[in-house]
């Protein structure tokens, strides 16, 4: 009966084996991810609420990088400043980036 069950379990373990690695590796690659955003921030002595914009944009996806650069531009050659280029920024993002739902 024991030998059974470390069968049983022998088995169970190397089953969920690739799916506990592609985690895994996930997770790393996020977490290497969120060391360079926050090394880059630190070369640029980023602090605050400057530091926070940043890092989400270091993080977020090439597509969204992508269009956060383009919706940039166009706000600049716009002339937008503060809370209305912030808004646009987002507006504009939202518009170019697939939904996840």
């Amino acid at each position: 009966m024991k030998t059974i069950l470390a069968a049983v379990l022998t088995l169970a373990a190397l089953n969920a084996t690739p799916a506990i690695a592609a985690e895994s590796e996930a997770r790393k690659a996020q977490n290497n991810r969120m060391s360079d955003c926050s090394a880059q921030a630190k070369a640029q002595n980023l602090k605050g609420e400057a530091r926070k914009e940043h890092m989400s944009q270091c993080l977020r996806s090439p597509v969204s990088q992508t269009a956060a650069k383009e919706c940039r531009t166009t706000a600049s050659e716009k002339g937008l400043k503060g809370e209305r280029r912030k808004e646009f920024v987002s507006e504009c993002i939202k518009g170019k980036t697939p939904s996840v739902s």
